[in-house]
């Protein structure tokens, strides 16, 4: 674990904003008066609700039904009665079915002993059947094998966010075998485990519950080696295109999927996930997010439950010290900004960011002064301020034919642009419409009736 990777081309290192909260142990936070959750998949689409107003509800019921074969299950966050049921807006953009649930009733969990599960006799069906039932995936979750490569993903470089570090740090244990019962699922010729090259603390948490395990012959029914591999902390380094491309020598493209390559990238969050599923029976109704920002009085990392209000969370942290300017889901790069303090945590959510003026320095749209910032930083080595000008100006096949699909949407070059224009926000935009403009070129392809 002595080398060192890095990202091939751009990319920034970034101020670190995670020193107010990273030192902070994951508490559980006070569990919702009413608990909204959202009857949508990790792709948009809506589940099948089982539930009626009026209903009581057990903790950790199926709720919601995925469409299809093996989509998303949602299951009830907390134990009560279903108040209502009506569409919320979300931190994507998009609007979607919730359940209101009113707290009432016993939990089957929360103040019990943890229960382990033995798991290495189940066959693969049973272990994919478990984490489906569980809610843990969808159908995009990539189940079978054997595949080429696992990387599991321990690379957290957002600013602020320290929601997997803390559990890298705190549940190493079940990380690890989160990973065991990821490589009986997925059979993979090589396991590696990404790591921040700076992060020592975490290395030294890993590698000795690493150790602990094959001392004591527990390292799982599959019996393959999972190597610990340190990456420069240079974001966007933690992308699965860039691990991809580092690790696997490959480059990923719209035409050439993960699966396609044999190729699979498992975030710590979900790793823990799989290993709460499987070893503790336990579908996904929680999730551990960081809780930061200078207009939050008592940051924190906090365990919460699906569908709490995001007003909830504010009163548990103390309350505001001042107005944010901006509330962030997720991090500064790759977050959504909300306006509704009602909105619910989601199972996608990693923390949430209470930003004031100076975090967020705002400023004004002027004309691109052709600097070529944003080529240094394109870690993809597109031209972003010829991109922009195509989409500003209506050129979406143009901007097409310059690989706008080829663009990740990190973030880096709208950072570093003195200009302050929209560039994701731009390339987002073109890229609808440049769905339309393939889709229009397919239906041409096919043949008459």
């Amino acid at each position: 674990m002595n080398r060192i990777f890095r990202l091939p081309k751009g990319g920034l290192y970034l101020p670190s904003q995670k020193e107010v909260v990273k030192g902070f142990p994951i508490r559980n936070a006070v569990l919702p008066p009413i608990a909204v959750v959202p009857l949508v998949q990790s792709d948009g689409n809506e589940v099948t609700r089982l539930v009626q107003v009026g209903d009581f509800v057990q903790e950790g019921v199926l709720i919601g039904k995925g469409k299809g074969k093996h989509s998303l299950h949602i299951h009830a966050s907390i134990p009560g009665t279903v108040q209502e049921i009506r569409p919320i807006p979300l931190p994507r953009g998009i609007e979607a079915p919730a359940v209101f649930i009113e707290l009432g009733g016993e939990f089957d969990r929360l103040g019990k002993k943890e229960v382990v599960y033995p798991w290495r006799s189940l066959s693969h069906r049973e272990l994919k059947n478990l984490l489906i039932e569980k809610g843990v995936v969808d159908g995009n979750f990539p189940l079978d094998g054997p595949i080429e490569l696992l990387i599991i993903n321990g690379m957290e470089l957002e600013p602020y966010l320290c929601s997997e570090y803390r559990l890298l740090m705190e549940r190493s244990d079940a990380i690890l075998e989160g990973i065991r019962i990821l490589q009986k699922l997925l059979d993979p010729a090589r396991t590696l485990v990404v790591l921040e090259d700076k992060a020592l603390d975490v290395q030294v948490s890993l590698g000795a519950s690493l150790r602990n395990q094959q001392i004591q012959g527990t390292e799982g029914a599959s019996g393959k080696e999972i190597e610990l591999v340190l990456l420069e902390g240079k974001y966007p380094a933690g992308d699965p295109e860039q691990l991809v491309n580092i690790f696997f020598h490959q480059k990923v493209t719209p035409k050439r999927t993960l699966g396609e390559m044999g190729v699979t990238v498992i975030d710590i969050a979900t790793t823990f996930a799989v290993y709460e599923g499987v070893a503790l029976r336990k579908p996904l109704m929680e999730r551990v997010i960081t809780v930061s920002g200078k207009a939050i009085r008592r940051p924190a990392n906090l365990k919460v439950r699906i569908g709490t209000p995001i007003l909830d969370i504010i009163e548990e942290c103390g309350g505001l010290t001042q107005t944010p300017v901006k509330v962030v889901c997720g991090g500064p790069f790759r977050g959504y900004g909300i306006f509704d303090l009602r909105t619910p945590v989601t199972r996608e959510m990693s923390g949430i960011l209470f930003l004031t003026k100076d975090e967020i320095h705002p400023g004004v749209r002027t004309s691109c002064i052709n600097c070529g910032n944003c080529l240094e930083v394109c870690p993809e080595g597109l031209h972003p301020s010829r991109l922009f000008k195509w989409i500003d100006h209506g050129y979406f096949n143009e901007a097409l034919e310059d690989s706008l699909l080829g663009c990740t949407e990190c973030g880096c070059c709208a950072f570093v642009c003195p200009s302050r224009i929209p560039l994701v926000q731009g390339f987002q935009v073109g890229k609808v419409h440049a769905a339309r403009v393939l889709n229009g070129r397919s239906s041409k392809d096919q043949p008459n009736g």
